[in-house]
């Protein structure tokens, strides 16, 4: 994993996050706008999601262990309120820490503060871009470097560790290409799940897009109407139909 400025995406797309959440205090009705590509999200829940996720992370960091989930609820106060808190608090946990610090993770393999620096920071891109799709459709973009970092993310924990038999097949093959940044990725299906490869070789389809583009693909929030295709379209859309994260 390349150093990434994990802590400055956390404290930038966090604060995206919480200006979103005041606006939506100002203004209770937009508690219930739909989050697009989220299907049966609105915000009220991404944003009671997002604060939970910092709430529990910050508290399993400090107990040693994962804390009971059940015991994470909402106190006393307004929604916006609760997540600036919790906010701040993982910001403040992880600011500063040696990547190498051992800690509890949900990864078998990695052991560490630095995995909790970069799945918060990868957690506050996404939900940001999902909360600011809200309120429109073309929400700010997603820096080059954290796209491809959160495709990495994807590839290196989510599918291996949460669903490691995702997507199989026959040795299909997929190549993604960024247009705006160092990332490619040739992902091949076997029997058991897929293998991923920085590589570049002809494959049974190839995407190129941004960085972006390629990310909001593979996280399903995005299609390939942002994306140059060649090759057996087809594979694209079993990506679509059988990957949901």
């Amino acid at each position: 994993m390349t150093q990434q400025p994990y802590a400055q995406w956390l404290e930038t797309e966090g604060a995206r996050l919480n200006e979103i959440a005041g606006r939506a205090e100002a203004n209770p009705s937009d508690w219930q706008r739909v989050i697009p590509r989220c299907p049966g999200w609105d915000l009220e829940g991404l944003i009671g999601h997002c604060a939970g996720v910092w709430t529990f992370v910050g508290s399993s960091i400090a107990a040693g262990g994962p804390v009971d989930r059940d015991s994470i609820i909402q106190p006393d106060g307004s929604l916006s309120q609760w997540h600036a808190d919790a906010l701040a608090r993982i910001t403040d946990v992880l600011a500063d820490r040696d990547p190498s610090e051992p800690s509890w993770s949900f990864h078998p393999h990695n052991q560490t503060i630095g995995f909790w620096q970069r799945r918060m920071a990868n957690e506050a891109v996404m939900h940001r871009w999902d909360a600011q799709a809200a309120y429109d459709p073309t929400p700010a973009p997603i820096e080059p470097a954290a796209g491809i970092d959160g495709i990495d993310e994807l590839f290196d924990f989510f599918l291996p560790v949460r669903q490691p038999n995702v997507f199989a097949g026959n040795g299909q093959t997929i190549h993604l290409h960024a247009t705006d940044a160092d990332g490619e990725w040739v992902i091949t299906r076997t029997q058991s799940g897929i293998e991923v490869e920085h590589a570049h070789r002809k494959c049974d389809v190839a995407a190129r897009g941004t960085a972006q583009s390629l990310l909001l693909f593979v996280w399903g929030r995005g299609g390939t109407e942002q994306l140059e295709t060649f090759g057996d379209d087809s594979l694209l859309a079993d990506w679509q139909r059988e990957v949901r994260i």
